[in-house]
């Protein structure tokens, strides 16, 4: 049973409520209500921050089906909070989430009653939340990024990106940004299914581990059905109350592989889960099947570390992008908007995409999308740019964070690896944070040592533990740009043009084993722009068109690149846009050109960075409403004219 409709929210103490939208952010109800104005409109984004500070409850009257009532157990399922908040039934606290990445399910059916029922959700602030946090904590941590007074990211499992990043302004949202169901279910409910693969001549050994939760004393019966057959079944007996893992395999006798886009075809087969007994099915997973093994070759060679990805056992050249939440107020963008990016990528010819570590995992409908159009997603877990608490609470809250999207997502053939977090062990050796934050010594040894914890062991044990079949790299990249060793060793994030002034011609000589990360700005089209800023600020210099420009390089460098490229100076807002968009698709085509100049000693190129999540000026290839710029084309023809060289 959805609960998504005939939700009220209001500021906490206010007796004035308002209608509001579920899946939603407070921030789009307040906008629809006339309450605040839209952020993205002019300079609107500065006097909308008191949002994130207050703290606000939504409500909900409802009434249960009496078909419902009958079932044994009922779940209250909420697949996505923001972030924190106090969960409410009929005057009954629930519990308290603290997680925006997880799923949180409580036990609802003593509570619930036939008449009407009152589910309410109280959100706290963020900001206020991970002040607590920080002072309980004792010291703070690096968050560059993070454009608060006071940088509390690092002590809040929420989107990196809406603290500020530079490319998007700071939006501290909150409110229930994902489906709310009733989840009824009788005796046994499968959580999610952890499948592996072995590959012969004759056509693929899988191995299912079902989760299965249980209660009662009878046996159930827990079935792996292929393509609507059934391949396996097992009889089980309830161990006490709560999960357990049911191992089920089959033989699937099709030699016909999965093959990323430019290498073969995507064959898919559906798998299906069942648990239940003679009389019928209690609960039932579903998902796509693809016949793949993903290899990340890391070996050492007479160059230095390899970063290459093998698919069913050939070396395949990566050409593709990274790519941002596509809005600051993720239920806006709906799957819709996710799944047309990868339209965009199936489009420019690409075969990979590196999910970035400062979002949020992407939606079901993504990896759907990514599995028919074989593009092979690389995720980041969500951690960029600044260092991590070391207590036990924030390491276990993390634990059950991964777990529940190995769940959700392992099972894609679009899958390709597993990456801890974006940057952050560059940063900590190579970017001064221990004089810029004056660190002490045995501060610094203790963050490092925290850091080592999550991302080196803990982290790494537990997904080898729950998906051996998927690699896990604890950092992206793992050497930083302008060494020698970035250039000989695993991915690098080449920033040598744009932070470090360098020509572009500069990517020629800075060819990493696989370069996951370069690019250069350029602002959308002044069309864009007027549907967010008045006629009087559209002009080169306005301090409107400044507030947009969110790097600490400003301008500068765009003005710099193309008095550098075309020997111009542009004194018009119309004509700096169009050099800027020419001065980015000749970067990408140069970078990319080199890239692919480089094969076998670079197996890799994923520019930064796709798409857009606010109206402004960027490194994207997309704009925020979808248009491509003209890199996006010059990025379409060079991975195109290489298309074809890694088929089988």
């Amino acid at each position: 049973m959805m609960l998504d409709e005939g939700w009220r929210f209001h500021e906490l103490g206010s007796m004035t409520s308002h209608d509001a939208d579920v899946p939603g952010t407070v921030h789009t109800d307040l906008m629809r209500h006339g309450m605040i104005p839209d952020p993205f409109v002019g300079m609107n984004v500065d006097s909308v921050q008191w949002v994130g500070e207050r703290d606000w409850s939504y409500v909900l009257d409802f009434e249960v089906t009496p078909g419902l009532l009958e079932r044994e157990h009922i779940d209250l399922v909420f697949d996505g909070l923001d972030t924190f908040a106090e969960v409410y039934l009929n005057d009954s606290l629930l519990g308290r989430a603290n997680n925006m990445f997880r799923t949180w399910r409580y036990d609802v059916r003593r509570l619930l009653r036939s008449g009407t029922n009152t589910l309410q959700v109280v959100f706290r602030s963020p900001e206020k939340e991970g002040r607590e946090a920080l002072s309980a904590y004792g010291r703070s941590l690096p968050a560059d990024n993070d454009q608060g007074a006071v940088k509390v990211s690092p002590f809040v499992r929420k989107a990196g990106y809406h603290f500020g990043w530079d490319f998007a302004p700071r939006l501290l949202t909150c409110g229930i940004w994902k489906p709310v169901r009733l989840h009824g279910w009788d005796r046994a409910r499968i959580e999610g299914a952890l499948v592996r693969q072995h590959h012969g001549k004759g056509g693929g050994a899988i191995h299912v581990d079902a989760i299965v939760w249980m209660t009662g004393e009878g046996p159930v019966q827990v079935q792996a059905w292929c393509d609507g057959a059934r391949v396996a079944t097992r009889t089980v007996f309830p161990d006490g109350r709560g999960p357990q893992t049911v191992p089920l395999s089959f033989e699937l006798m099709d030699t016909a592989r999965w093959w990323p886009a430019g290498s073969g075809a995507r064959p898919m087969h559906q798998l299906r889960i069942t648990a239940g007994d003679a009389a019928g099915e209690w609960s039932t997973w579903e998902g796509a099947l693809g016949l793949v093994d993903v290899e990340l070759d890391q070996r050492v060679d007479s160059i230095g570390e390899a970063f290459t990805f093998r698919v069913n056992g050939k070396p395949v050249f990566m050409k593709g992008c990274n790519l941002v939440p596509p809005d600051m107020f993720l239920p806006r963008a709906g799957d819709s908007t996710w799944v047309r990016l990868v339209r965009d990528m199936q489009r420019a010819h690409m075969n990979m995409v590196r999910v970035w570590g400062g979002g949020v995992y992407p939606p079901d409908a993504f990896f759907t999308a990514c599995d028919t159009a074989g593009i092979l997603v690389w995720q980041d877990l969500m951690f960029a740019n600044t260092m991590v608490p070391g207590n036990d609470a924030f390491r276990s809250n993390v634990l059950a964070e991964v777990t529940d999207q190995v769940f959700r997502l392992a099972h894609h053939p679009s899958l390709a690896v597993w990456c801890g977090n974006n940057e952050v062990d560059v940063a900590w050796k190579n970017w001064g944070w221990q004089g810029s934050y004056s660190i002490s010594q045995e501060d610094s040894l203790q963050m490092w040592n925290d850091y080592q914890q999550l991302f080196h062991w803990d982290l790494q044990g537990w997904l080898q533990d729950l998906d051996p079949e998927h690699a896990y790299v604890p950092t992206s990249p793992v050497s930083n740009w302008g060494s020698q060793a970035g250039l000989r060793n695993g991915d690098l994030h080449y920033w040598g043009v744009w932070h470090g002034d360098s020509a572009f011609s500069s990517f020629r000589n800075n060819v990493g084993r696989f370069v996951s990360e370069y690019g250069f700005q350029s602002w959308p089209d002044s069309a864009l722009l007027a549907r967010y800023l008045p006629a009087s600020a559209l002009w080169l210099g306005s301090p409107e068109l400044a507030r947009r420009q969110l790097s600490y390089k400003t301008d500068k460098a765009i003005l710099a690149a193309i008095q550098h490229e075309f020997g111009e100076n542009p004194t018009t807002l119309g004509r700096f846009i169009a050099l800027s968009q020419q001065a980015q698709a000749s970067a990408y085509h140069q970078a990319i050109s080199a890239h692919l100049a480089a094969y076998p000693r670079c197996m890799g190129t994923l520019f930064w960075q796709l798409n857009d999540c606010w109206p402004g000026p960027s490194w994207s290839a997309v704009d925020y409403t979808g248009n491509w710029k003209p890199v996006m084309f010059s990025v379409q023809s060079a991975y195109g004219l290489n298309g074809m060289r890694d088929a089988p």
